[in-house]
């Protein structure tokens, strides 16, 4: 079955003929008879009467005509909504690792919102990594990640620039050194984190080794870990700033090139781009730096 045959039904039972609905069609009369028999055959019992003025609906064709008139209206509803809408509308599922979520994104997403309020914004938090993996399976249409993705089916743009810095209890030094750092645990987030991966890269190529690794899942207990004096961390400096008010934390940049990172938009060269989307895309290229 399918809905050339539903539409063909529809349009038969109105013209209560096979001839008149053939001309309405545009079709011989044996193509709309084989549609008939194929959708008799599907449900398994008579659709029409037939007389010789034509044909009627048995009371399972009413029964039918009820469900088609049903399914007709929702594809036209369809067709408007995602084809002739001229206001973004719909669903735009969008990931984020967590401390661009916390800080960076909720001005943009509240100004998106209020703009396009018939869009369903949906934002998924993840690591870098898992983001890149769930954008080339298009579980999600574009997603907020740390670096450059330079994969050959993404495109992708800067939004932000980030700073990245060293934390520590404001408590515990005054500043820091390679003794220092080896004596802190590192607080960080699961593997695949970009942020992490950055610090890691720089503590191995200067030949530190921190006393030991905890890993938490959410910014909050990280925060909340460096302030308790549990050990180190590498945050950006944005995220810092806002969620550490009363300046609990002593922040150290990291030294050279490896200190800035710009987070990046990127989304599947091949995704249907619909007006949603368009529009965040747009209002994210506004931001770039």
């Amino acid at each position: 079955m399918n809905i050339e045959d539903l539409y063909t039904f529809h349009v038969v039972a109105q013209e209560q003929s096979i001839s008149k609905a053939a001309e309405t069609l545009n079709f011989v009369q044996s193509n709309i008879t084989a549609r008939i028999k194929r959708l008799e055959h599907e449900y398994e019992t008579q659709l029409f009467y037939r007389h010789r003025h034509g044909v009627t609906l048995t009371s399972t064709g009413k029964a039918l005509m009820a469900y088609t008139e049903q399914i007709l209206q929702l594809i036209e509803e369809s067709k408007k909504a995602i084809i002739h809408s001229k206001s973004p509308t719909g669903p735009l599922a969008i990931g984020a690792m967590e401390t661009a979520a916390a800080v960076r994104l909720p001005p943009l997403l509240a100004a998106y919102g209020k703009r396009y309020p018939e869009v369903e914004l949906l934002l998924h938090t993840d690591s870098t990594s898992e983001l890149v993996k769930m954008v080339l399976n298009r579980e999600i249409e574009g997603a907020f990640i740390a670096g450059e993705a330079n994969h050959p089916y993404l495109c992708e743009f800067p939004v932000f620039e980030e700073k990245l810095v060293f934390v520590v209890q404001r408590n515990l030094t005054s500043r820091l050194v390679k003794d220092d750092l080896e004596q802190y645990n590192l607080i960080v987030f699961k593997s695949g984190c970009f942020y992490r991966t950055t610090m890691e890269d720089w503590l191995r190529a200067e030949g530190i080794v921190p006393k030991r690794t905890m890993e938490l899942n959410t910014l909050e207990g990280i925060i909340g870990c460096v302030k308790a004096g549990l050990g180190m961390s590498m945050l950006t400096e944005s995220v810092v700033d806002q969620l550490d008010r009363n300046h609990d934390l002593a922040r150290y940049p990291l030294p050279g090139t490896a200190g800035s990172v710009s987070t990046r938009f990127i989304y599947h060269k091949d995704i249907v781009k619909t007006a949603a989307f368009n529009m965040f895309v747009t209002m994210c290229q506004d931001e770039q730096p």
